[in-house]
């Protein structure tokens, strides 16, 4: 139920794993130094740097700069895309197309898009494994596909835009029922049969769903030029996971954050990430994510300050 100009580009999926068409691939740049050739087992900075240019194309790899086996996996993907030889070894050639790839979003930097899409995904195993078909997470979830693509929250218009030559007609129409509804596992179940590639669902996010939800962001809490980068991709985390919503007590939080950062007290706003825990005390995903998003705002104000 995935259209088969996908199915062609999951082969060959340049355009649907980074923003390249055929001719920018064609055209790679060099590299803008030179770099050692690096393979499984090699360990330190210039493997966590070659983890962030991978994360540039989704492979939602934790730049720990140990080459381990995703580290390998990744790279013989990206030498696939590129029309390399896909040896998984990291030579001149590869670099030059890794440094080539664009950063996936212009207003957030690739740690915290991997970080956003590893939390609704769950990794790219885990994704293969158990996301790739629509799935109910809980919670006021509605049908979700993709990369936390929930219905409940979509508009028919975006939805339509969004998918449109990703997903085939009839998949099309079996979704659209779902739309501003609630999610149950019923739901899901008579949806089993719809599959959606990882390079499809990665598209999605970048071409449509997280510029739109970096829009909100902006709308909701102000001018996130004016925050570091980790800060700013941290409140993405946040709105694309809860949306803009900042009245009632369910949102005082939020509401907080909004508060802090027109006045300037960015130090504050780290404890409210952390004080929306106490609205899933039975789920462990959501309380991690929240700690996780205050780690980030920390680690964007400690950069500023120690540039």
């Amino acid at each position: 139920m995935v259209d088969s100009a996908v199915k062609d580009a999951v082969r060959n999926p340049c355009h649907l794993l980074t923003h390249c068409n055929e001719g920018e691939r064609a055209m790679a740049m060099p590299a803008t130094k030179s770099h050692a050739s690096l393979q499984r087992g090699a360990k330190g900075a210039e493997v966590e740097y070659l983890q962030d240019l991978l994360n540039r194309g989704g492979a939602l790899l934790s730049a720990d700069g140990d080459f381990g086996g995703g580290s390998e996996g990744a790279v013989k993907e990206a030498q696939e895309i590129a029309g390399l030889p896909v040896t998984g070894i990291v030579d001149a050639a590869t670099w030059s197309a890794l440094e080539a790839l664009p950063e996936p979003s212009p207003d957030i930097p690739t740690e915290a898009v991997t970080f956003i899409v590893h939390e609704e995904v769950g990794g790219r195993k885990y994704y293969d494994r158990h996301v790739a078909i629509p799935h109910f997470p809980g919670e006021a979830s509605g049908v979700t596909i993709g990369v936390g693509y929930d219905l409940r929250f979509q508009e028919a218009a975006d939805f339509a835009a969004d998918w449109a030559g990703i997903l085939t007609p009839q998949a099309m129409d079996s979704l659209r029922p779902h739309l501003g509804k609630k999610g149950s596992v019923g739901a899901v179940a008579a949806l089993a049969d719809l599959r959606i590639p990882f390079p499809a669902a990665w598209r999605v996010f970048i071409k449509h769903a997280l510029p739109r939800s970096v829009t909100q962001t902006k709308n909701c809490f102000g001018n996130l030029d004016a925050l570091p980068p980790l800060c700013r991709g941290a409140l993405a985390s946040l709105v694309y996971n809860r949306g803009t919503k900042l009245t009632g007590d369910s949102r005082r939080e939020m509401k907080a954050i909004h508060d802090h950062i027109a006045a300037g007290r960015l130090d504050k706003v780290a404890a409210e990430f952390t004080g929306m825990k106490r609205l899933w005390p039975n789920s462990e995903g959501l309380r991690k994510r929240r700690d996780k998003e205050a780690e980030m705002w920390a680690k964007g104000l400690q950069d500023v300050a120690s540039a």
